[in-house]
């Protein structure tokens, strides 16, 4: 027969949120537990009273075969456990000493129960089940032994809990959440049986850790002492290892990125980030030949991340616990990075592009004067000779627009990535760093864009637009690219960054430093000059005034400056070009506004005086206020 497999967490989660435990009702829940306990024996063949009498029918390894019998179990402890929980509530109110010792007889039996079942489980369930079953007795265990305040063996059965509960929540990730939200109960316990050992550092850590450090200190070196307080501790060690050898369990499911590390809990979304970073290593080392591959792998990442946080996301919001609101940060962890390695892969191919296509024009951004600049004044001085490479250059700033496209996109991704991202996550892959090292990178290529899009102007002898062009890309871009590139220098790295694929992809095609923003603003400002001379030798006052910026700028006489410095205005700059014609007059308007109107009632006007000065016959105060109103002098 084929061993079974039953989901014991999320059949007790189920039961205890569907019957009181949602409204803390131990009575209830108790009540529950033994009727249906009734109705499983009877569906069973283990019912116990018949009309002849009462027969103990008990569920050991002989007749155990399948689920009803581990229900049956199951509800035996579920049903003590809910009696002892009843009674340590009137407890803690009466402080009755008999109560207290009814407690630890029904969390006797409910252990007693819990224990049979995880005897019995190895026999007919698979590994995971079996598991399943001890680390529910180490619970009880564990809530036993501290009620008889034995620190040590309270402490051993919740450690092992622990232990066996992470090994068990590789899977789903609702059965992660089920999992430890179960074990959060025994946080507590954990804390004050710590305590009571003299454990050090027990005051300051958090439970996990004070029950890994108990665990690898106490527990695995010291077997002998571990059996006589869990019998069935070796028993539970080798079927963890059996567990671990079948890969079933045991898997690296932690990613590292940006010099920190991201754990989660589903080994498939590990095999597929696993099998995505070698295929971006691959394409790395041999020159992006097989990048294609590499984004299909972390396409694949991206869409498992999305699934496993959705899943993530609804088992937080049933058990609303901190090691599922946990998971579900570190599965947007890693739905970012397949975000950010996506498009840091699109930005390389662009930008690539972009680098062949100048290299092929030999107009790569330089502030030599024998380089681009020389070659703009050779070949872009008269407009026939710049169309022939208009095509190439109109896909070259096509090229920078689809990255700054592209950016833009990242940049609002990593926002609400962020906003949703718990502070141990974020800290990890320093998530607001990484929303403004996109940023830098996006003002960087935005400069690149600006000086190749006074580049295509140029070519098409509209040399005024591309010294405006030039302009901002000196002044105003290149200048907020150096304030983003300086906030981020003045941060520095928290901690050396790894060498990870995503990490070198990420430095080489989005890692913007202030040599790289100072080259591009050179270049610009090199070319100024150049550009400044072409506009001069299509004559006219405007003409002379870009060769010789010095002069008065021309463009103060056009119809629009004029209209403006008439109407008190100001004047336009002085280093903007004149690009358009505008002939339309300004005429001043003054505003009227229409609650000083409705507030003239309460005014006592000389209308008298008003009226003489507007040169109109005389007429009533209320006429003229109403009138007011619809715009009547």
């Amino acid at each position: 027969m084929a061993p079974i497999s039953f989901d014991i967490f999320g059949y007790i989660y189920e039961a205890r949120q569907a019957h009181g435990l949602r409204a803390q009702d131990y009575t209830r829940y108790r009540r529950f537990c033994a009727t249906h306990l009734r109705t499983v024996r009877k569906a069973g063949g283990l019912s116990q009273g018949t009309a002849a009498g009462f027969r103990k029918r008990q569920v050991d390894g002989e007749v155990a075969n399948s689920g009803e019998h581990v229900e049956i179990q199951l509800l035996l402890a579920e049903r003590a456990w809910a009696y002892a929980m009843d009674l340590r509530e009137q407890y803690s109110r009466t402080e009755e000493p008999r109560q207290l010792q009814h407690v630890v007889r029904r969390l006797r039996a409910g252990s007693k129960a819990a224990h049979q079942l995880a005897r019995i489980a190895p026999g007919f369930c698979d590994v995971r089940t079996g598991l399943a079953a001890a680390a529910y007795w180490l619970q009880l265990q564990s809530q036993l032994r501290f009620e008889q305040q034995e620190w040590e063996a309270a402490l051993d059965s919740a450690a092992l809990a622990r232990v066996i509960v992470g090994q068990l929540a590789q899977g789903s990730s609702q059965q992660y959440a089920l999992s430890h939200a179960m074990l959060e109960a025994l946080d507590p316990v954990v804390r004050l049986a710590a305590y009571r050992t003299r454990m050090p550092g027990a005051q300051q850590a958090q439970p996990a850790t004070i029950a890994t450090q108990w665990y690898e200190t106490s527990m695995q070196g010291g077997g002998d002492r571990v059996s006589t307080t869990i019998p069935e501790y070796r028993a539970i060690v080798a079927a963890l290892d059996s567990l671990s050898e079948a890969g079933d369990a045991v898997f690296a499911n932690e990613l590292g990125w940006r010099g920190g590390k991201v754990t989660f809990a589903s080994p498939q979304l590990a095999a597929l980030a696993s099998s995505a970073q070698t295929q971006l290593a691959a394409a790395l080392d041999s020159n992006n030949s097989g990048m294609n591959a590499a984004v299909a792998g972390f396409r694949k990442v991206e869409k498992a991340a999305q699934r496993c946080y959705a899943e993530s996301a609804a088992a937080a919001l049933k058990t609303q616990s901190a090691a599922s609101d946990a998971l579900t940060s570190a599965y947007l962890a890693v739905r970012l990075y397949s975000v950010c390695a996506l498009n840091a892969m699109a930005v390389g191919k662009r930008a690539g592009e972009a680098q062949r296509i100048a290299r092929a024009c030999g107009v790569e951004a330089s502030a030599a004067a024998d380089a681009s600049v020389g070659r703009l004044v050779g070949q872009w001085g008269i407009a026939a000779a710049g169309r022939p490479q208009a095509a190439e250059l109109t896909k070259l700033v096509v090229c920078y627009d689809q990255i700054r496209a592209r950016l833009a996109t990242l940049r609002a991704i990593v926002g609400e990535t962020h906003s949703k991202l718990s502070t141990a996550a974020s800290r990890e892959v320093r998530a607001p760093q990484l929303g403004d090292e996109v940023a830098a990178a996006e003002a960087y290529y935005a400069c690149v864009r600006g000086y190749y899009s006074a580049m295509l102007h140029a070519a098409h002898a509209r040399h005024r637009d591309a010294l405006a062009l030039l302009d901002a890309t000196a002044g105003e871009s290149a200048r907020r690219a150096r304030e983003l590139v300086a906030e981020l220098a003045t941060r520095g790295q928290s901690r050396a960054e790894a060498l990870a694929p995503a990490d070198r992809l990420w430095a080489q095609w989005l890692g913007v430093s202030a040599d790289d923003v100072a080259r591009i603003a050179a270049a610009a400002e090199a070319a100024m000059p150049v550009v400044r001379g072409l506009c001069a030798g299509a004559g006219g006052a405007a003409g002379a005034w870009i060769g010789d910026p010095s002069r008065p700028p021309a463009m103060v006489a056009n119809p629009l400056a004029a209209a403006t410095a008439k109407a008190g205005g100001a004047s336009a700059p002085a280093r903007v070009p004149w690009l358009v014609d505008f002939d339309a007059e300004l005429q001043p308007v003054p505003a009227k506004p229409l609650f000083y109107d409705l507030a003239a009632a309460a005014i006592d006007f000389d209308m008298d005086a008003i009226e003489a000065r507007a040169g109109k016959p005389g007429s009533s105060k209320l006429g003229s206020i109403i009138g007011s109103l619809w715009g009547a002098r």
